[in-house]
């Protein structure tokens, strides 16, 4: 799928996927397969990535896998002497979640500014997955809740299992079934999921979204709700008549389609064997085509994934893409 791109960890959560691109060569560069309105990569992202960088040792991988609403805590994933540590940074503050022996043990960090989830497996050949919750505020220990990559939000964490669709609440630690289906999200507190291809929920489901038709991802950052069909990225926010396609691809050639999609705000990043960034008041999106510049947005971060370098910028200081 891609023959220059190592992937570590890629692990299809329930309302996400997690990626982790590895050993990229600091020269690699991809052809833009964007159908739709292209943009530059504007200096002031570049520059205001190069403020909070982190440089890495020629034996050390550095990844800022979230973050919280303006980017000043970040949750960073660093392999170093064959340890992996997953490590809360808090305007200069430094604390350990968990350390594991491989960095393909650890993915599908998700943060919602105090509660943390991720899933780990036992070993590199054990796949296995046990997702945690680790609380912040406190000095604690991950208390494993379930066997399935969570998505989380306001101290809720949703998942699906064989079981169904559940719906978590950290603090008081209580688990229950809201219906059957896949791909669950945040939508404000409430929860939607897909089933045979079509938005569902607990609650009324926003009428907007009744005849979308999702194939493959779902995103949402409680507001914004984003999915993948066929060669088009769409998505749908609060005070919108109907849901509007933000991005598409050429459909020939296509090896890979869109996957991946994260939003926050304005901004949705996602991948289709290179890193993309649309913004979704200008409509433009940003392709990445240097190993440097392999873009996510996470909470209200911009990161950055590189040879050997990572960075967080807050979105909130980011300049729109400019309009075709």
């Amino acid at each position: 799928m891609r023959a220059l791109i190592a992937l570590a960890g890629v692990t299809a959560l329930a309302g996400c996927v997690a990626a982790f691109p590895i050993d990229r060569p600091s020269d690699y560069t991809a052809e833009s397969k964007l159908s739709t309105c292209r943009a530059e990569l504007p200096q002031d992202w570049k520059d205001r990535l190069s403020r909070n960088r982190t440089e890495a040792g020629s034996h050390e991988k550095v990844t800022v896998v979230a973050a919280n609403e303006d980017a000043g805590t970040t949750l960073v994933k660093t392999t170093r002497n064959r340890t992996t540590e997953l490590v809360l940074r808090d305007h200069g503050k430094r604390q350990q979640v968990m350390a594991v022996q491989n960095d393909a043990q650890l993915f599908g960090v998700e943060f919602d500014g105090r509660w943390v989830t991720f899933s780990t497996t036992p070993s590199p050949a054990d796949h296995t997955t046990t997702t945690y919750a680790w609380d912040s505020r406190n000095d604690g220990a991950p208390v494993p809740i379930g066997g399935s990559g969570a998505v989380v939000h306001n101290g809720k964490a949703a998942w699906s299992d064989s079981r169904g669709v559940h719906l978590y609440d950290l603090a008081k630690k209580k688990d229950r079934i809201v219906g059957q289906g896949e791909e669950p999200v945040f939508l404000g507190d409430a929860v939607v999921w897909l089933q045979d291809g079509r938005f569902r929920a607990e609650a009324a489901l926003p009428e907007q979204l009744k005849n979308a038709a999702p194939i493959g991802s779902v995103a949402s950052d409680g507001s914004t709700v984003v999915w993948t069909q066929d060669d088009e990225l769409r998505g749908w926010r609060e005070g919108w008549t109907e849901p509007r396609e933000l991005a598409g691809i050429k459909s020939v050639p296509r090896t890979e389609g869109i996957v991946f999609p994260r939003v926050s705000g304005d901004f949705v990043s996602w991948q289709s064997e290179s890193s993309y960034v649309t913004d979704i008041r200008s409509g433009a999106t940003m392709h990445t085509t240097e190993g440097a510049y392999w873009l996510e947005v996470h909470g209200g971060a911009l990161t950055q994934q590189g040879w050997r370098v990572a960075a967080a910028a807050p979105l909130s200081e980011l300049s729109p893409l400019s309009r075709c």
